[in-house]
């Protein structure tokens, strides 16, 4: 069996998704306990960190499904595009890719962090623009592809990018809370804090989770 580009493409995106999936299940179960006023506060910690790490692979699945997906529709010829075309797609998500490793790598460091939280914000929030609006004038006619199922699952990874910086938002005060915790502040005030954190983001990370389904159901079945 000859196994060309457009298979190993497929493969990568398949394994995406699974990484994206699987993981964001594993760190909001995991926060349950970092948020625990009963464990250690040196025990929550370690939790938190599993817990970063393990999110890095969403983190990094996010763009490059995208990367992935619009390589394999351009070869197949169902989005329009050529070798320029795969560069910026690739160039953004590499970017995309880098900046949340370099995220990672400073997350105990708050000064070095924040311009780079910055930067993925700002790039996320282009990214989820022009995938909109690759979207929705491909739906309506006037884009980049004739393909109306290819079109609807651009607009649910648009969807899914504007999940995961409402997801952020919700979390951020969950980290820092921790952190006063070990510094010694309040543990019954400051884990009503992560608690109320997780149960803001809970509804995000459902839709999150169902929109990840919809793009599979609709890559696969093909419905419009």
């Amino acid at each position: 069996m000859d196994i060309g580009l457009y298979d190993l493409l497929v493969l990568a995106h398949v394994l995406f998704f699974v990484y994206w999936l699987g993981a964001d299940l594993g760190v909001f179960y995991a926060a349950r306990f970092s948020a625990n006023p009963e464990l250690l506060p040196q025990t929550r910690v370690v939790i938190a960190d599993i817990m970063a790490f393990v999110d890095l692979f969403p983190r990094v699945s996010v763009p490059m499904i995208g990367a992935t997906g619009a390589s394999m529709a351009i070869l197949s010829g169902k989005l329009q595009g050529d070798y320029r075309t795969l560069a910026v797609i690739w160039l953004v998500a590499l970017v995309w890719v880098l900046a949340a490793l370099i995220i990672y790598s400073r997350r105990k460091k708050t000064d070095n962090v924040q311009p780079m939280l910055t930067f993925d914000f700002v790039w996320r929030t282009l990214v989820l623009i022009g995938v909109t609006l690759t979207g929705i004038l491909s739906l309506i006619g006037r884009g980049v592809t004739d393909d109306r199922s290819l079109s609807v699952k651009v607009l649910i990874y648009a969807g899914a990018i504007f999940l995961s910086l409402v997801l952020r938002w919700t979390f951020k005060p969950y980290r820092p809370a921790l952190k006063r915790i070990l510094e010694g502040g309040d543990n019954v005030e400051n884990s009503l804090i992560m608690n109320n954190a997780l149960s803001t983001a809970k509804p995000v990370i459902l839709g999150l989770w169902f929109l990840t389904v919809a793009a599979a159901a609709v890559g696969l079945w093909q419905p419009f």
